[in-house]
C-alpha cells in the first residue's frame, strides 16, 4: 500500500505524466460539475414545468377563513379540508378556530399562508387548535411531492393491473440486490442493468417513463457526493490523510489497547467530513502493519474502525451516503445535524470504545514471532536442504516486505501547497454550511463550488485527479434512484408508509421507533446507501411524524445500527475485508480462524454493538419527542 502511495506521489506535483493529456475528460467534467450546479438551483423548477406544482408544497391541505363571532371579534377558522391531504390525516377537522402556527398568534389569513409558503416538503407545521372549548395541538408533515407524482400513473391502472406491476417491480428488486450481496464487486453494473429493466417494465405497465426516472435522480445528492470526493480525493493523493496517520502510528507503539482507541478516534474524525471508503483506505492499511510489526490480531481494531467511521458519517451531514441523502432532499442543515446527531454520535462512540476494549483480550496475538522461531526449529531439523532455503527466504521476505511498511510518507513542496489549498477550501465549505440556511444557499452547490475550486487550481494533473476518483459510487446511487423511483410509480412505498403508519398507532413517537429498529434490520442485509434510499420515499410520505425532523434522525440512526450489525451493511465493510485478506496473504500472517474478516467473525461484535446502539437511540428518540 505504502509502495503505492509513494508512487503516486512522486507525480502528484509533476505537470507532465504518462496520462494522456487529451483535455477531453476534464472538459468533460466540468461540464458535468456545472450542469449540477444549475441543476441545484433550477432543477426543481424544472420538475415543476413538467409535472405541475405539487398541491402541497407550501400548503397544509385546508382552506383557511376569517370569519367574525358574535361578538363581533375576528377569527381565522378552518374551512374545506382536502381528502387524503396532510391536514386531514393529521386530525384537523373543518369548524377548527386557528389560535396560532409554529407558536405564533396568527391573526389574518395572509399570516398563516405566509408562514406555511416557507414550508418545503419534509417539514413539520405545528398548528395550535381550539376545538369544542378545548385547546389541541396538532403536527402536520408536508409530505415528499416527488413521491405522489410519480406514483400518479398506477391510480389510473385497474386493480389487477396494479397488484401485478408492484409485485413484478418488487420481484425485479429482490432479484438485484440479491445479486449485490453476491457480488459486490458488480454492484453498478448491477444496479445500472436492473435500472433499465425497471424503467423498460414501468412503460410497458404505463406508469413509470424514461422521463420519470430522469427526475427520480435526486441530483443534490449525487452532487454532495460528487463534491466531497473531489476534496478526499485530491487530499489523498497529496498524502494528507497517509501523512496523518503515520504520524499517529509512529506515536501509538505497540501497546493494542492504545492502538485500538487513537485509531479508532481518527478513523471516527476522519468521517466527519470524508467519505467512509476513504477513510477505511487510509486507516486499515497503517493498523494491519502494526500487527505485522508486533503480531496481534488486527481484525477487533479494524471492525473497530468500520464501526467508528459508520459512526462519524452518521453524525454530520458530510461522512456518508446517508446523512447526504437526508439532508439534500428533507431540506435539513449542516447545523441540525450538528445539533442533533452529533452529541448522540460521540455517545454511541464512547460506547463503541468501552465494548471493544472489554472485549479486546478475548483475542489471541498471532505471535508471529514465536511461529518463525517455530519454523527456523523446523527447518534445523529438516533434512532437505532445499526445504530449508526456501523457508528461511519466506522469512526473509516477509522481513524485507515489513520494513518496507515502515517508510515515512514524504511530503514534497507541491504536495504542501495542496494541501494547503484544499483544507482553506473545505474550511470555507464547512463554514458556508453552518450558514446556509440563514444565507439561504443550496448545501450540493456549495460542495460542488468547492470542489470544482480545487479541482482547477489544486496544481495536481487534472486527468489524475479524474483517474484516481471513483465515479462507482455516483452511477451505483443513480441507478438505485432510478430503481427507487419505479416502486414509487408502482405505489408500493406508499403502502409500506400507511403499514408503518397504521402499527404505529397514531403516535409520533412509536413511528419513529418503528421506524429505527426496522431500517436497522433492513440495512444490516442491504448496505447502508441502499437502504436509506428505499427509506426515503417512506419517510417523506408519512403524516403523523412529529417536529423536529425527529423522524429523519430515527432514520439515520436505523441506518447507522443496522449498517454496524454485519459486514455487509457497513458501507466501508466489503473494502476492509479484502484489504485484510490481501495483507495476510500477501506478508504470510497465521490469524486463527483463517486469514479473513468472516461475516460471523464480524456479526459477533458488530450485532451486539448495533443491539446497544438501538437501545440507546431509542431513549435519544424518546426524549426528543417528549421535548419537542
Amino acid at each position: 500500500m505504502i509502495g503505492f502511495i509513494t508512487e503516486r506521489r512522486m507525480h502528484a506535483g509533476t505537470k507532465k505524466t504518462t496520462v494522456d493529456n487529451t483535455p477531453l475528460p476534464v472538459v468533460l467534467f466540468v461540464m458535468l460539475i456545472l450542469f449540477l450546479i444549475v441543476w441545484s438551483f433550477q432543477g426543481k423548477k424544472i420538475e415543476n414545468a413538467v409535472y405541475g406544482t405539487p398541491i402541497y408544497q407550501g400548503k397544509a391541505g385546508a382552506e383557511i377563513l376569517l370569519t367574525h363571532s358574535n361578538a363581533g371579534e375576528s377569527r381565522l377558522v378552518v374551512g374545506d379540508v382536502i381528502p387524503g391531504s396532510p391536514a386531514q390525516t393529521a386530525g384537523i377537522e373543518t369548524g377548527d378556530i386557528i389560535l396560532g402556527i409554529d407558536n405564533r398568534i396568527i391573526s389574518t389569513p395572509d399570516m398563516a399562508f405566509h408562514i406555511l409558503s416557507q414550508k418545503k416538503a419534509g417539514d413539520i407545521v405545528t398548528f395550535t387548535l381550539l376545538r369544542a372549548e378545548q385547546t389541541q395541538t396538532i403536527h402536520i408533515h408536508i409530505p415528499g411531492e416527488i413521491q405522489r407524482d410519480k406514483a400518479s400513473g398506477s391510480k389510473s391502472m385497474s386493480t389487477g393491473g396494479h397488484i401485478i406491476a408492484m409485485a413484478f417491480l418488487l420481484k425485479l428488486t429482490i432479484v438485484m440486490f440479491l445479486f449485490i450481496h453476491k457480488n459486490m464487486e458488480l454492484r453498478m453494473q448491477t444496479v445500472l442493468l436492473f435500472a433499465a429493466i425497471v424503467v423498460a417494465a414501468g412503460s410497458f405497465f404505463g406508469i413509470y417513463n424514461p422521463v420519470d426516472a430522469f427526475f427520480a435522480i435526486r441530483f443534490n445528492t449525487i452532487s454532495l457526493l460528487v463534491g466531497m470526493y473531489i476534496i478526499s480525493t485530491i487530499l489523498d493523493y497529496a498524502g494528507f490523510f497517509d501523512s496523518v496517520a503515520h504520524r499517529l502510528y509512529l506515536f501509538a507503539g505497540t501497546d493494542r489497547t492504545r492502538i485500538m482507541i487513537l485509531f479508532c478516534i481518527l478513523t471516527y474524525i476522519f468521517s466527519l467530513f470524508v467519505n467512509n471508503l476513504t477513510t477505511i483506505l487510509v486507516m486499515i492499511p497503517m493498523t494491519l502493519k502494526l500487527a505485522a510489526r508486533t503480531g496481534f490480531d488486527p481484525r477487533p481494531i479494524v471492525i473497530g474502525e468500520v464501526i467508528a467511521s459508520n459512526i462519524g458519517g452518521a453524525s454530520t451531514m458530510l461522512g456518508d451516503f446517508p446523512n447526504m441523502l437526508i439532508s439534500s432532499e428533507a431540506n435539513i442543515g449542516f447545523n441540525e445535524f450538528i445539533i442533533f446527531m452529533m452529541p448522540i454520535g460521540m455517545v454511541l462512540f464512547a460506547t463503541l470504545l468501552v465494548y471493544l476494549w472489554r472485549k479486546l483480550d478475548l483475542y489471541e496475538n498471532l505471535t508471529s514471532t514465536d511461529k518463525e522461531k517455530n519454523k527456523e526449529n523446523e527447518s534445523e531439523n529438516c533434512e532437505n536442504t532445499l526445504e530449508k532455503s526456501k523457508l528461511k527466504s519466506s522469512t526473509h521476505a516477509r522481513h524485507t516486505s515489513i520494513r518496507q511498511l515502515e517508510r515515512t510518507p514524504v511530503l514534497t513542496l507541491e504536495n504542501r501547497k495542496t494541501i494547503r489549498r484544499a483544507l482553506f477550501i473545505l474550511f470555507h465549505m464547512i463554514l458556508l454550511f453552518i450558514l446556509s440556511q440563514r444565507l439561504s444557499l443550496n448545501t450540493s452547490a456549495i460542495a460542488l463550488t468547492g470542489g470544482l475550486s480545487l479541482f482547477l487550481f489544486s496544481g495536481i494533473n487534472k486527468n489524475e485527479i479524474i483517474r484516481k476518483m471513483s465515479f462507482r459510487d455516483a452511477l451505483f446511487f443513480t441507478g438505485l434512484f432510478i430503481v427507487v423511483g419505479g416502486l414509487e410509480a408502482s405505489g408500493l412505498l406508499q403502502y409500506v408508509t400507511r403499514f408503518i403508519t397504521a402499527l404505529s398507532l397514531g403516535k409520533p413517537w412509536l413511528c419513529c421507533l418503528l421506524l429505527m429498529w426496522s431500517a436497522a434490520f433492513i440495512t444490516a442485509f442491504l448496505s447502508a446507501g441502499p437502504a436509506t434510499a428505499l427509506f426515503f420515499p417512506v419517510v417523506a410520505g408519512m403524516v403523523n411524524a412529529p417536529p423536529g425532523h425527529i423522524i429523519w434522525w430515527s432514520l439515520s440512526l436505523g441506518v447507522l445500527a443496522g449498517s454496524s450489525a454485519t459486514v455487509m451493511g457497513a458501507t466501508a465493510g466489503p473494502v476492509a475485508a479484502t484489504l485484510v485478506e490481501e495483507f495476510a496473504s500477501r506478508y504470510a500472517l497465521q490469524l486463527k480462524g483463517g486469514n479473513t474478516l468472516k461475516s460471523g467473525l464480524f456479526s459477533k461484535t458488530g450485532i451486539p454493538v448495533a443491539i446497544i446502539m438501538l437501545s440507546i437511540s431509542t431513549i435519544y428518540i424518546l426524549m426528543l419527542n417528549a421535548k419537542l
